[in-house]
């Protein structure tokens, strides 16, 4: 089954396995999913690519099967694609699905009698609270409306993610990251960029060299990890140059590097939906050609720095922001600038921590 005709809505105690061939940000929004979904149906969630799977390691609502593949694919390159079937055969009709081993075993575990596979729409911002964002819209077509109206939509959705790492795997991050932290120093991680488009990057990486320069300027302490591994000045490392060998998939690595971080900047990418659904870290948002009501759950512990091409669309001012309650409004600082320079993520910072 797809999202829509209510078809998936209307199911209960069945096994459903969820097929999510998305970005790592939609397996973080997915959390706030699952919560919602029917209770009386058991729920898996796959795709070919361990290194997003491992997000939803360990959840209590849904098991996380592993591919075996560690990079996100489709499944091709091990015989068929999206498991032998398309988007548009599911229709609420039988189909015969083609599984590569190991995950065709971690599948016949499980023992699903249904598939959901949703295309995930985009709201950018036309759908009105409480299903203002990516993730609440898509809650809105999964679930049946008596059940939605059991929820108190007008606080922040819980996540299904368990966001602690496993222990082995936190004691190896630790030991890695002691290579470049001393006692009494803190730890800054820069997410610049993203995977699916360049328009929402933090400039050509000069303003985040700057921020760094400026960052110890005030405070000699900072050191910084880049998620792109860009040279952005002193005691910065690449995230991959320090952890790569660890040969664990990515999201667990990142809870491990949530646990350890006092402050994290990034743009709408995996990294940030991350940090924000797991609050307890200091995060400055950077949004320069999309809107932060769009997407994520508010967290006390984030500011959003906003450039001024979002305004100048009205992005602030279709009803995905115009109709939220105070309850869900995120802190925003909407800049005159279309870029963002250092100064005002500092300001931020400053305010943070």
């Amino acid at each position: 089954m797809r999202e829509d005709r209510g078809r998936f809505a209307a199911l209960r105690e069945r096994r459903v396995l969820v097929y999510w061939p998305h970005g790592l940000g939609d397996w973080v929004h997915f959390g706030h999913v699952a919560p919602l979904l029917d209770d009386s149906n058991a729920y898996a969630i796959a795709r070919f690519g361990d290194d997003y799977v491992s997000v939803l390691e360990g959840s209590p609502l849904v098991r996380a099967l592993s591919s075996g593949v560690r990079a996100p694919a489709d499944g091709a390159e091990l015989g068929e694609a999206h498991l032998g079937i398309s988007l548009r055969q599911c229709s609420g009709k039988d189909v015969r699905l083609k599984i590569p081993f190991p995950l065709a075993q971690a599948v016949a575990d499980f023992a699903p009698d249904s598939l959901l596979w949703t295309d995930y729409p985009e709201t950018e911002g036309r759908t009105a609270y409480p299903f203002h964002t990516k993730a609440r819209n898509l809650a809105r077509l999964l679930v049946r409306p008596e059940r939605l109206a059991t929820f108190d939509l007008a606080q922040p959705l819980r996540s299904a993610v368990e966001f602690a790492a496993p222990e082995v795997t936190q004691r190896r991050f630790d030991e890695r990251l002691a290579r470049m932290l001393s006692k009494g120093t803190r730890l800054c991680v820069i997410s610049r960029a993203g995977v699916t488009a360049a328009r929402k990057n933090w400039g050509d990486g000069s303003e985040a060299r700057a921020f760094v320069a400026a960052l110890r300027r005030r405070a000699s302490d900072w050191v910084v990890i880049s998620m792109e591994g860009e040279d952005l000045g002193e005691n910065v490392v690449g995230f991959r140059s320090l952890f790569a060998d660890l040969d664990e998939p990515f999201a667990r690595l990142l809870r491990a590097l949530a646990a350890r971080t006092d402050l994290f900047v990034g743009v709408p990418a995996g990294p940030l939906h991350f940090m924000l659904a797991r609050g307890g870290v200091p995060v400055i948002g950077l949004w320069v050609a999309h809107h932060p009501d769009w997407y994520d759950e508010p967290n006390a512990s984030a500011i959003h720095v906003v450039g001024r091409y979002v305004r100048d669309r009205g992005f602030d001012r279709r009803v995905a922001t115009t109709s939220k309650p105070p309850a869900l409004r995120h802190r925003l600082c909407y800049l005159d600038t279309v870029t963002i320079g250092a100064e005002p993520v500092l300001d931020a910072a400053s305010q943070l921590v």
